[in-house]
């Protein structure tokens, strides 16, 4: 994969669909250049109030519109726990975890 990921920030906003709502996570970039932004959606088909599924959908919305946020920490935990900064080895396991991290977000070999 070798396209850089939308900065952020992301934001989630529900709104009703025909069936119920779609909880629009974004925004990202138009299809071609000059394109309003667009939004991923994750839609919940007849959602019942206190659903434990479209509690984890909506959950997993916001989880996904943090991204942005995530991987920008996972950096400067990578880069704080790097090596050259160890005092003794107590990073190593928090260093090989972002690295691991930043690298399923970004498509990059670990």
């Amino acid at each position: 994969m070798s396209a850089t990921p939308t900065p952020g920030p992301w934001t989630v906003e529900t709104v009703p669909t025909a069936c119920g709502v779609c909880h629009k996570v974004g925004p990202f970039p138009g299809k071609r250049e000059g394109d309003k932004p667009r939004h991923a959606c994750l839609y919940a088909d007849y959602p019942s109030k206190g659903n434990p599924a479209d509690d984890e959908l909506e959950a997993n919305a916001r989880l996904i519109a943090s991204a942005p946020d995530l991987l920008a920490a996972l950096r400067l935990i990578e880069h704080a726990t790097a090596p050259s900064h160890d005092d003794g080895g107590h990073h190593e396991a928090a260093h090989e975890i972002a690295v691991a991290a930043i690298a399923k977000a970004t498509g990059a070999p670990a």
